[in-house]
């Protein structure tokens, strides 16, 4: 049942079938049309048999009534019977000229013998009235020998006569026999004639109006993808061209003719029409490298200006190649992209990049000041404070110790801000490559190094097993160096500190903002503490630089560490947010990547 659909759109089994459909019309046809030369047959056999039985009772006939004419004359001597009522021999010469032609070949009837007989029985109607008219008196012995010899010939006649009309009503009645069943049959036939070609009637119109459904559902998918593709080109900002080699005919898309800003029904598409829209220093590049193409047959690809819509410049990427119509003639096809945006982009793009290396450059200058120029003098301060402590510290006053103190500590913050500067201007660059690494040993190795802090607060670390990730091993140490310390540096004085490095489960989709994460890409680590914690509206300032809340400042610290850490998860395409409470710790998570 599921092959029959298929069976009916193969146009073999198709043509199979009215192949074999046309042939029995044929052989019905061939049929119908022997049945109808029989029928002819038999009615002419009928009409000619009947013609025979009419020519023959004709001929009885007229010997009758001359028999009649000659007994009344000969009883009445009226001449009137033969003057009048007799019928000549002349009169029977059609009837017997049909009994000729009419004969039939297996008929044992002879016309020639009935016309003779007629003939002697005329012959002695002329004797009987000849003599009656010489001899008026009654009949005499010869008026009677001839009057016998007449019946004799008339019976003889009436005899041939009866078997001929005895013979044709037999024929008459087979051929109507014949004429029936060839008349049954051939109704038979017709409606069998009928009934087939109604048959492939109905299957051609069938399979034509499912043609014509497939026809007009291509034709509105051809149309829709007609459309669409016009509506691609507007989006995509291209459009097409071809140019028959043959019969050297144009044709462009629509949106070619949006992209001139012309009516495609007053303009008529050629490579001169098209000429005085091009940049006029772009002619002659374009020309040449079209002949040529014309000439060598090889794709072109080149880049010039055209003026577009409201005389606006426009910069066209055309890329065109040779190819075959459906007819067998060499085309030419070609695409124009409009590329006025990417172009005025790569400029743009191109001044970016050169400012950006000069400010690379002036931020490697930077780093190296940083990180040789103003240390050198701070190592210096430190040189001396370090000598004058070990020296003249005992003979400082009071006062004096104050402020040599506070220089000192001055001194160590700025080498502490010079160095986190540093780190940031490294964070900028982001030129390390990720790599796949184990982030629990990372975390193990600062733990190890801030072990000494953490004996002296008391703290208590729940680490728990993180995961492997795609990474610069280098920055990730930054990021969990700047957490862990911040959890000693903020730590309550009047509590131990207890500090939670875990992996945290994703559910579904997490969006923070344009941001979101699934379990498939990313791992989620969250790194809280039980340290003096801030208020939950400054969880976004505590990220930017040299920002630090007005309770902090009795922390050392240079507010740059956190900025460094949110800067590290945006080289890795994570995210990072916190979360605290005034006196209630505080929880940091970060997505890496998978």
């Amino acid at each position: 049942m599921m092959a029959a659909p298929h069976l009916y759109r193969s146009s073999i089994v198709i043509k199979i079938a009215l192949a074999i459909a046309i042939l029995l019309i044929i052989y019905i046809t061939w049929m119908f049309f022997n049945q109808m030369k029989a029928l002819d047959r038999s009615v002419t056999s009928i009409s000619a048999s009947n013609a025979r039985l009419r020519a023959c009772e004709t001929i009885l006939l007229t010997l009758s009534n001359n028999e009649n004419c000659v007994r009344s004359f000969i009883v009445t001597r009226d001449s009137t019977y033969i003057n009048s009522r007799f019928i000549p021999a002349e009169k029977l010469e059609n009837e017997f000229r049909k009994l000729h032609s009419l004969n039939r070949k297996d008929n044992r009837f002879s016309p020639l013998r009935l016309e003779g007989l007629v003939k002697s029985r005329f012959q002695s109607f002329a004797f009987i009235r000849d003599f009656c008219t010489r001899t008026p008196s009654p009949p005499t012995h010869e008026v009677r020998a001839a009057l016998q010899l007449g019946d004799s010939l008339s019976d003889e006649i009436r005899k041939l006569i009866k078997d001929a009309s005895e013979a044709e009503i037999s024929n008459v009645n087979r051929s109507k026999i014949h004429h029936n069943y060839e008349i049954e049959t051939s109704i038979v036939t017709s409606f069998l004639l009928v009934t087939v070609a109604l048959f492939i009637l109905l299957i051609s119109l069938n399979r034509i109006s499912s043609d014509l459904n497939d026809l007009k559902v291509l034709n509105d998918e051809l149309q829709f993808v007609n459309y669409t593709f016009n509506k691609a080109e507007k989006i995509a900002g291209i459009s097409h061209w071809k140019y028959n080699l043959n019969t050297r005919e144009y044709a462009f898309s629509e949106n070619f003719f949006h992209l001139l800003g012309v009516d495609p029904e007053h303009f008529k598409p050629s490579l001169e029409t098209i000429l005085p829209f091009i940049h006029p220093d772009d002619r002659s590049a374009v020309i040449k490298t079209y002949s040529e193409s014309l000439v060598t047959r090889h794709p072109t690809s080149l880049i010039f200006r055209i003026y577009g819509r409201g005389n606006t410049l426009k910069y066209v990427r055309s890329l065109s190649s040779f190819t075959e119509s459906s007819d067998g003639n060499p085309v030419k096809i070609g695409v124009n992209y409009d590329i006025t945006d990417h172009y005025l982009n790569t400029i743009s793009l191109e001044e970016n990049n050169k400012h950006l290396k000069a400010a690379n450059a002036e931020l490697e200058s930077f780093n190296n000041i940083v990180s040789h120029d103003l240390q050198e003098p701070l190592r210096k301060i430190q040189m001396f404070v370090s000598r004058i402590e070990s020296e003249n510290l005992p003979n400082f006053s009071a006062k004096g110790w104050e402020l040599f103190g506070k220089i000192k500590g001055s001194a160590e913050r700025m080498q502490q801000l010079l160095i986190d500067l540093v780190n940031y201007s490294r964070t900028m660059q982001n030129d390390r490559s990720l790599v796949r690494a184990d982030v629990g040993k990372i975390v193990q190795e600062v733990l190890q190094r801030y072990q000494p802090q953490l004996d002296e607060k008391k703290a208590v670390v729940h680490l728990g097993i993180l995961p492997e990730a795609t990474i610069i091993p280098f920055q990730l140490d930054q990021l969990f160096d700047h957490l862990i310390s911040n959890a000693i540096k903020f730590a309550r004085k009047d509590i131990p500190l207890e500090l939670t490095i875990r992996e945290l489960p994703i559910e579904g989709t997490e969006e923070h903002g344009d941001f979101m994460a699934d379990e498939k890409t990313y791992v989620k680590i969250e790194v809280s503490d039980n340290g003096i914690g801030f208020q939950q509206e400054f969880a976004e300032r505590i990220f930017h630089l040299f920002r630090r809340l007005e309770r902090a400042q009795d922390y050392r610290g240079t507010g740059i560490g956190l900025a460094i850490c949110r800067k590290i998860i945006e080289n890795h395409q994570g995210y990072m947010y916190a979360e605290g409470k005034y006196l209630g710790g505080a929880n940091f998570v970060f997505y890496l990547k998978k």
